[in-house]
C-alpha cells in the first residue's frame, strides 16, 4: 500500500484494491426533514481518503435500549465518494449523554466499491443540528469471482 501505515485517513481505493485497507475518517451530519422518507434522516460529509465524500442516512428502526434514556436504532448509510458509493447497514445506540456507537457492515457498493466487503465502526456525539464523529474499520475490495 502506498498510504502511510500510521495514517489510515490517507488510504485510497487503489490501496485497498490489492486486498484490504484500514480507514479512519471524520463524519459530520445534519438532520433534515424535506424529502426524508423516515422519522430521522441526515445528510453530511466524510473527511478523508477513500471515504471522502457525502453521506445520506435513513433511520429504519428505533426503540428503547437497555439503559434508561438510551435509544437503539438501525438504518442505512450511503457514502458517495469520487469513484462510487458504499451502502452500509447501521446498528447503533444513542446514549442519554449524546454519545453514539455503531457497528456498520458493508452491504453493497457501486463503481470503485462494487466488490467491497467489511465492517466499519462509527462513534461520536450528538450536536444541536446532527452528529459529529469518526467512521473507521476495514474495507476489502474483493475480486469479482469472490463475490458471486
Amino acid at each position: 500500500m502506498s498510504a502511510r501505515a500510521d495514517d489510515p485517513s490517507t488510504v485510497s481505493v487503489e490501496d485497498a484494491a490489492s486486498g484490504c485497507a484500514f480507514v479512519n475518517a471524520p463524519i459530520k451530519t445534519t438532520l433534515y426533514v424535506d424529502g426524508c422518507t423516515s422519522v430521522i434522516c441526515t445528510a453530511g460529509t466524510t473527511g478523508s481518503g477513500m471515504l471522502e465524500g457525502s453521506t445520506q442516512f435513513t433511520l429504519l428502526t428505533l426503540g428503547p435500549g437497555d439503559l434508561p434514556g438510551q435509544l437503539v436504532y438501525s438504518g442505512q448509510l450511503v457514502i458517495t465518494a469520487a469513484g462510487g458509493s458504499l451502502t452500509i447497514n447501521d446498528s447503533g445506540a444513542l446514549n442519554p449523554d449524546g454519545t453514539y456507537f455503531e457497528i456498520d457492515p458493508i452491504v453493497s457498493g457501486t463503481g470503485d466499491f462494487v466488490n467491497a466487503a467489511g465492517t466499519l465502526f462509527s462513534s461520536g456525539t450528538r450536536t444541536p443540528t446532527g452528529f459529529d464523529g469518526t467512521i473507521a474499520g476495514r474495507i476489502c475490495l474483493l475480486p469479482i469471482e469472490q463475490t458471486n
